[in-house]
């Protein structure tokens, strides 16, 4: 893989046997270190649907193209892109322009994962959605209780995308914290699945990028 690559929306995306296989709609980012994951391919000639490649697999990036290490009929064989898989992070997350992406937030709860949704979707989108709203309890990973909820960001389904809490998390600046920071809820607590610490530095190593 190759580092260090611009990504731009609209390039077209060469495979490694020569065929324009799509071009880049889209970029999946981890949430945890701001890295891109994966391409959102949009589906060309020879697919029917759109696709994820892997960032494993992409091998340059030129002006207008980028080449990747996947054959045509390969692929084919890539993961489809569903739009229940991924959110939009909030508006102002990232500061360049472009079309990202975060991996959607499940909650493990009992037998079953479990959607995060506000009051008022989650009998239309998921009657046994977890329901957190402004004001409800966050713990760090320790158990610390680090404020309340003071805005949440939802996606198009209602599906909590991130949120701040109250003024104090974070020394420098009001900042969502993305929902796949959280490792459980209920309706009434928000557990995070690393330290305030941790996460305050990775927060300030992105503003450093």
């Amino acid at each position: 893989m190759a580092t260090n690559l611009k990504l731009n929306m609209g390039m077209d995306i060469v495979s490694s046997d020569g065929h324009k296989i799509g071009v880049v709609d889209g970029l999946v980012m981890d949430p945890h270190t701001g890295e891109v994951r994966s391409v959102v391919l949009r589906k060309g000639l020879f697919f029917p649907s759109d696709l994820i490649i892997p960032m494993e697999a992409v091998l340059e990036a030129s002006a207008d193209k980028v080449k990747v290490d996947v054959t045509k009929d390969e692929a084919a064989q890539m993961p489809e892109y569903m739009d229940s898989s991924f959110v939009v992070p909030p508006t102002g997350y990232y500061p360049a322009m472009g079309v990202y992406y975060w991996p959607a937030t499940t909650i493990w709860a009992g037998e079953y994962e479990k959607d995060l949704t506000v009051e008022g979707h989650e009998k239309s989108r998921d009657p046994d959605a977890i329901v957190i709203n402004e004001g409800t309890l966050v713990l760090d990973s320790a158990g610390e209780d680090v404020g309340r909820i003071t805005e949440l960001a939802t996606d198009e389904r209602g599906r909590v995308v991130g949120f701040k809490v109250e003024e104090g998390f974070f020394r420098h600046h009001d900042r969502y914290i993305p929902a796949n920071f959280i490792k459980s809820a209920d309706n009434n607590t928000v557990t995070l699945s690393t330290a305030k610490a941790q996460l305050e530095e990775l927060h300030d190593a992105k503003d450093k990028k």
